[in-house]
């Protein structure tokens, strides 16, 4: 196989006639299978331009997953920006520890408000990119 003039599949010469060699040409041909075949079904759907209801159901779950991950990001920014305002506390010294614990935390935190509902800001996201 070759894409723009670069070889895929090892060429066979007496060094790597082996049984490794054999299977990496095995490997690279069954590869090569697949990916047409996934090629075919690629085409397949383009052409038909209708969706089947479990690539519906997956395609909105994708977007769902996108969209909680989108409102955690928001939420992490919101609390970054709001830790800003907090003045620097002197007790634990002049390290940047209480920072980097302070940013897992809030990752963490914004991930988990973000999945049991949030602020809404998921669902509102999910009904625009889902209208049609």
């Amino acid at each position: 196989m070759q894409v723009e003039g670069s070889l895929l599949m090892p060429q066979m010469n007496p060094t790597n006639t082996t049984q490794a060699g054999s299977r990496v040409i095995s490997k690279e041909a069954k590869f090569e299978n697949e990916l047409a075949l996934a090629q075919k079904r690629l085409d397949r759907a383009a052409k038909s331009g209708v969706m089947t209801d479990e690539q519906l159901a997956q395609r909105n779950k994708d977007i769902r997953d996108a969209s909680i991950q989108l409102e955690a990001i928001m939420l992490k920014m919101l609390y970054n920006e709001m830790w800003k305002t907090v003045p620097k506390d002197k007790l634990f010294g002049d390290d940047n520890t209480m920072e980097i614990w302070r940013d897992m935390y809030n990752e963490e935190l914004t991930k988990q408000m973000a999945q049991n509902g949030g602020v809404g800001l998921a669902d509102l996201i999910f009904q625009q990119l889902t209208q049609k």
